[in-house]
């Protein structure tokens, strides 16, 4: 049985997440007694044309492997099914998820995937998927633009890849970031958590000559590439889990912080 965190009593976490939706870093956090400042970084917008995805979508039955590194994949890839009045892939067509967190999103919507790395990582998938995927067909929607380590990792392992884009992520606008920077000047804020590398650059970005006062509090990563690109913008990784989940990130948090005194 693994041992409950710390309280989180008296403290103020930042989360940097998109808009809407269910929260499970912000619940978890709040459920541990902080008080959560929601602080949107980013939002999801569909691809700037449906055309490769509702083409592979249409040829499901020809790919052996689908591949999702997100959650955000996953709602937006089912969710195009069903507008396309298409069926869902059946059993004879492997699913694999990047994390727990997108495989959670599978069982719900779809069914459990049938590969999960241990390494919660574009990286850490590619070479899980690896002994699967010389010579077969494998579908991969993502983030348009999405970073490449997946699939130039399955193209290295003999796969035939084909990454279509299913969603866009979009930047906040500045405004939209002012309130966290006005707390992180009145020294209101113990800790910031990030759970995409988008929403790292989307929140530096936003707050210009004031991103440099993200220092004054704990900086928390959900995961190793989330992690590189807040050291990339210049800033120091306080709390990194050691499972890319929320809940893990949320009890990490609580670990290197634990109740204010």
């Amino acid at each position: 049985m693994s041992e409950r965190p710390p309280r989180l009593d008296g403290r103020r976490v930042a989360v940097t997440r998109g808009k809407g939706g269910d929260d499970p870093l912000a619940a978890r956090l709040r459920e541990l007694g902080a008080e959560v400042i929601p602080a949107p970084a980013i939002s999801v917008a569909p691809p700037s044309s449906w055309s490769e995805l509702d083409q592979a979508l249409r040829e499901l039955g020809r790919f052996e492997w689908i591949v999702f590194a997100s959650a955000t994949a996953v709602d937006m890839c089912l969710d195009r099914i069903a507008a396309l009045s298409l069926p869902p892939p059946g059993p004879e067509t492997r699913l694999a998820a990047v994390g727990q967190a997108t495989a959670g999103r599978l069982a719900e919507r779809l069914r459990p995937p049938d590969l999960v790395p241990g390494q919660a990582t574009g990286e850490g998938l590619a070479a899980a998927l690896a002994p699967h995927a010389r010579g077969r067909r494998v579908l991969v929607p993502r983030a348009e633009g999405g970073r490449p380590e997946l699939v130039d990792g399955l193209a290295a392992a003999g796969a035939l890849v084909r990454a279509v884009p299913c969603y866009r992520t979009l930047p906040a606008a500045p405004a939209e970031v002012s309130l966290l920077g006005d707390a992180l000047a009145a020294g209101g804020v113990d800790a910031v958590a990030f759970a995409s590398p988008s929403a790292v650059r989307s929140v530096v970005a936003a707050l210009g000559a004031r991103a440099a006062l993200l220092e004054r509090c704990a900086i928390a990563a959900i995961g190793p590439t989330t992690a590189a690109a807040v050291r990339e913008c210049g800033l120091r990784v306080a709390v990194t889990p050691g499972e890319a989940s929320a809940v893990a990130l949320a009890d990490a948090i609580a670990a290197h912080l634990g109740p204010r005194r």
